[in-house]
C-alpha cells in the first residue's frame, strides 16, 4: 500500500471518528428531537416543493390553455370571415360580367367592395392579434413548431392583406369619385380586374385552408395542455406523497437508530449487571462509550458497584466476625454441657430426697417448697438442653448414631413417656399406628427427642381437646399423593417412615407459621408470655430432621389446630 493511501485511509478513520464522537456527545432526547425535526422538515420541504411546482407549472399551463383558446378564435375567425371574402369576390365577379357596368350598377358593385374591405377589415385586425400574442411570449416559444407555424402564417398573408386592402380602398374612392351623369370610364373596370384577378385573391382559399389547420393544430394544442395540467396535478400529489414516505422512512431509519444507540448499551448494562448479581464479581465495571444519558447511567452504575463492594466487603467481614463469634459461642456451650448439668442435676437430686425424707418424717410444711423446687430445676434443665442443642446444631458437633429401631415399638415408647405430658391440660391423647410399620434405620434418640417436642408443643398450646400421634409407611411411588403442598420431593427412592402429630389447640396464621422454625421465636410475644418456653423446640426439630435427610412441614387453622408432619427415610444416610 502507497503512502497516500495509507494516508487517505487515515484521514478516513479520523473523520469517522470525529463522526461517532459527535454522536455520542449528543444527549438522546437532542437526536429525538433532531430526528422529529428533520422529519417534519422533510415533510414540509416535500409538500411545499410540490405545491410550488404545481402552482408554477398550473400558472404557465393555464396561461398557455388561454391563449390557446384565444389562438383558435381568432383562427376560426380568419376561416370565416375569409369563406365570406371569397363568396362575395364571386359576387362582383358576376356583377362584372353579367350586368351592363351603369351608373345604377356602379352603386350595387360599390356595396359589395365596401363588404369585402370590412371583412378584410376584420381579417386585418385579427392578424395583428395573433401578431400580439406572439409578441408576448418569451422568447422560448419560438422553439415551438404551432408558433413558428403561426408567424410563417402572419408574415405569409398579413403583408399581402395589407396591400389589397390598399387596392380597395383606392378603388372605393374612385368609385366614388364617378358622378351619376359621368359616363362609367374603363379605368375602374381595370383596376377592379386587376384585383379579382390578383395573386393574394387567387390564395383566399389557401389561406382559409391555412387558418383552418392552424386553428386544428391550435385545438390540438390546447387539448394537450389541458393533459399536462392534469399530469402536472398528479406529480404534485406524486411529490406530496414520495415527500410522507420519504419522511416516514427517515422517522423509521432514525427510530431505529435511536432504538439501538439505546438498547444495546443497556443490554451490555443488564449483562454486567446480572454477572455482577451472580457472580458477585464487583470488579467489573461498564464501558463508558458515550457522554449522554445513557453514559452517565454507566458511570453511576460502575459508582454503584464500586460502592456495593465496599459495602459487600464490609458486610463480609462482619459476617466472618459474627460466624466466628457464634461458633465460639456454640463450642463454649456445647463443651459446657458437663459443668452446667452437673450441678441441676445435684439440685433434683436432692430435692428428691428431701421430698422423701419429709413424707416419712411427716413435714408435711415441707413438700410444696420442694416440689417448686424440683419443678423449677427441672424446668432449667430443658431450657439448658434445648440451648445446649441448638448450639451443638449450629456449631456441627452433632454426631448420629444409627441403629435398626422397631419403629412400633419405637412409637409405643413415645406415646408413653408423653402420655402425662398430654394430658396434662385435660386433654385426649390418641394413637394411630400403620399396617406393616416394620423397622428404621436412623438415630433413636434423635427421633424421640423430635416426637417428644412435637408432643409436648401439642400439649402446651392445647385444653381440653385431642392430640393424635400417628405413624405410617409410604412407598417412594405414594409420596405425591400423601404429602401436603409445603413439601419438597425428598431426593433418595427410599419408603418413607411418616409421623403425624395433630392437635385441636389455638392453630397459628398464615403469618405465623412463617416463623416458627425460627430459634428463640414463637407465634407471638402474647403466646411467649401465656405459655412460656425459650422458642427453640420447633427449631431444633427442623435441624435434626435436615441433619437426617428428613423433612417436617406444618399446616394450621386459626383457632382449629394444628398439624405438624415429619417424613423419615426408612433408611438414613449421612
Amino acid at each position: 500500500m502507497s503512502l497516500t493511501s495509507r494516508l487517505k485511509k487515515q484521514s478516513i478513520n479520523q473523520q469517522e471518528r470525529g463522526f461517532k464522537r459527535l454522536l455520542s456527545s449528543i444527549g438522546i432526547r437532542k437526536k429525538i428531537g433532531f430526528g422529529y425535526a428533520l422529519t417534519i422538515s422533510i415533510a414540509s420541504f416535500g409538500v411545499l416543493t410540490g405545491l410550488i411546482l404545481e402552482f408554477n407549472y398550473k400558472y404557465q399551463v393555464r396561461s398557455n390553455i388561454i391563449q390557446g383558446k384565444e389562438k383558435v378564435e381568432l383562427l376560426t375567425r380568419i376561416t370565416k370571415k375569409v369563406l365570406k371574402v371569397i363568396l362575395i369576390n364571386k359576387e362582383i365577379i358576376l356583377i362584372q360580367k353579367d350586368f351592363p357596368i351603369n351608373n345604377n350598377n356602379l352603386s350595387i358593385l360599390e356595396k359589395q367592395i365596401s363588404l369585402e374591405l370590412s371583412s378584410f377589415y376584420e381579417v386585418n385586425t385579427i392578424f395583428k392579434q395573433l401578431e400580439s400574442i406572439l409578441n408576448t411570449r418569451d422568447e422560448s416559444v419560438y422553439e415551438n413548431m404551432d408558433y413558428l407555424q403561426l408567424q410563417e402564417f402572419i408574415q405569409t398573408y398579413f403583408n399581402p392583406l395589407k396591400v389589397h386592402i390598399q387596392q380597395l380602398e383606392n378603388l372605393v374612392q374612385e368609385i366614388k369619385q364617378i358622378s351619376p351623369q359621368t359616363k362609367v370610364e374603363s379605368s375602374p373596370l381595370v383596376l377592379l380586374s386587376e384585383i379579382t384577378s390578383s395573386q393574394f385573391t387567387m390564395e383566399l382559399n389557401k389561406l382559409s385552408q391555412d387558418s383552418e389547420k392552424l386553428a386544428i393544430l391550435a385545438h390540438q394544442r390546447v387539448e394537450q395542455e389541458y393533459k399536462d395540467y392534469q399530469k402536472v396535478e398528479e406529480l404534485g400529489t406524486q411529490i406530496s406523497v414520495a415527500s410522507l414516505l420519504l419522511s416516514v422512512t427517515t422517522a423509521v431509519i432514525i427510530a431505529i437508530y435511536t432504538t439501538n444507540s439505546i438498547t444495546t448499551p443497556l443490554k451490555v448494562i443488564t449483562k454486567v449487571a446480572e454477572q455482577v448479581t451472580e457472580e458477585a464479581n464487583f470488579e467489573l465495571q461498564l464501558p463508558v462509550s458515550t457522554n449522554d444519558e445513557i453514559g452517565e447511567l454507566t458511570v453511576s452504575l460502575n459508582e454503584l458497584i464500586g460502592k456495593v463492594a465496599e459495602y459487600t466487603e464490609q458486610l463480609q467481614e462482619a459476617k466472618l466476625k459474627a460466624e466466628a463469634a457464634n461458633r465460639s459461642k456454640s463450642a463454649f456451650l456445647a463443651t459446657m454441657s458437663h459443668e452446667l448439668r452437673t450441678p441441676l442435676n445435684a439440685i433434683i437430686g436432692y430435692s428428691d430426697l428431701l421430698y422423701e425424707d419429709a413424707l416419712e418424717a411427716g413435714y408435711e410444711d415441707f413438700i410444696p417448697d420442694l416440689e417448686r423446687i424440683k419443678l423449677a430445676g427441672t424446668n432449667l434443665l430443658e431450657m439448658i438442653s434445648d440451648i445446649l442443642d441448638i448450639s451443638k446444631i449450629e456449631a456441627g458437633q452433632v454426631t448420629l448414631y444409627l441403629e435398626s429401631i422397631e419403629v412400633n415399638k419405637l412409637v409405643e415408647d413415645v406415646f408413653s413417656t408423653a402420655k402425662n405430658l398430654t394430658e396434662k391440660n385435660r386433654n385426649k391423647f390418641e394413637l394411630l399406628l400403620g399396617e406393616n410399620l416394620g423397622s428404621m434405620y436412623a438415630d433413636m434418640q434423635k427421633v424421640r427427642q423430635i416426637l417428644i417436642n412435637l408432643l409436648g408443643n401439642a400439649a402446651k398450646f392445647t385444653e381440653d381437646g385431642v392430640i393424635t400421634l400417628s405413624a405410617e409407611k409410604v412407598k417412594n411411588n405414594q409420596q405425591k399423593n400423601n404429602q401436603n403442598n409445603n413439601t419438597t420431593l425428598l431426593s433418595n427412592e427410599n419408603n418413607y417412615i411418616v409421623f403425624r402429630v395433630i392437635d385441636t389447640g389455638i392453630g397459628m396464621t398464615e403469618e405465623q407459621l412463617k416463623h416458627i422454625f425460627k430459634p428463640f421465636t414463637q407465634a407471638d410475644a402474647s403466646t411467649t408470655r401465656r405459655y412460656s418456653g425459650t422458642g427453640l423446640g420447633l427449631a431444633i426439630c427442623q435441624r435434626l430432621c435436615e441433619r437426617m435427610g428428613a423433612e417436617i412441614t406444618v399446616k394450621s387453622e386459626f383457632g382449629k389446630g394444628s398439624k405438624f408432619t415429619v417424613w423419615f427415610p426408612e433408611r438414613v444416610l449421612i
